[in-house]
């Protein structure tokens, strides 16, 4: 039997790792800017690729404060401050992000946030020789839909994940490399949500149904 997961537990014990995280890199940019200012005579080339690895750093830290710490809450997050956050976790990749919601869709309520992004990362995974990932939103009466549709060359999830990302593999079975697919079906579940999973060939779609109070959208704005 495994034991029993807090979702509550894990989002605070992420939000302290980033926190301890956050110091240092943030230093490791500012000294970056510094020895740009004060003319440093070190090899451009190695400045740049210092300068590039810590703020690639930066950016994962921010998605992965909203996607599984406390900072996703459990109000609403604007749906331009998401595809911001995923947009700059793609941004060093092979994956180009297509962002496109519907004009009366401009939050996800809290923990259906922190899905969102999630789904969107394991659908970039899939995507190990890059390509385009279409970001649908949509409103219904009283959801949400999501639609991902990850289309690339060899884009495929890997079947342990796909098993896992349904709730078929007993926590005593996880490792590290589903682990992201564990948290999304216990995210789903907390959030009532629905996730159908489809696939073809060079392709890899997920489309999710999110129960969504109609107030939101207005209350975030």
């Amino acid at each position: 039997m495994g034991i029993p997961v807090d979702l509550g537990i894990v989002e605070l014990i992420c939000s302290r790792l980033c926190h301890d995280m956050v110091g240092p890199i943030g230093a490791a940019t500012n000294g970056i800017e510094l020895l740009r200012e004060m003319g440093s005579t070190a090899d451009p080339d190695i400045i740049d690729l210092t300068d590039t690895s810590a703020r690639t750093a930066w950016r994962r830290l921010e998605f992965f404060r909203v996607a599984f710490g406390t900072a996703g809450g459990r109000d609403g997050w604007g749906t331009n401050e998401l595809s911001q956050l995923a947009q700059n976790m793609l941004r060093d990749g092979k994956v180009r992000l297509d962002w496109r919601a519907e004009p009366d869709v401009t939050a996800v309520q809290g923990r259906g946030a922190k899905l969102v992004l999630n789904l969107i990362l394991l659908v970039a995974e899939a995507m190990a020789r890059g390509g385009v990932l279409t970001v649908q939103l949509s409103r219904g009466d009283g959801t949400l839909t999501l639609s991902l549709i990850g289309s690339g060359q060899n884009a495929a999830l890997n079947p342990r994940v796909a098993s896992t990302v349904t709730g078929k593999v007993p926590p005593g079975d996880l490792d590290s490399r589903v682990i992201l697919a564990h948290l999304a079906w216990l995210q789903a579940e907390d959030a009532g949500a629905t996730i159908q999973w489809r696939f073809a060939d060079n392709m890899v779609l997920a489309d999710l149904t999110l129960p969504q109070p109609a107030a939101l959208a207005a209350a975030a704005e």
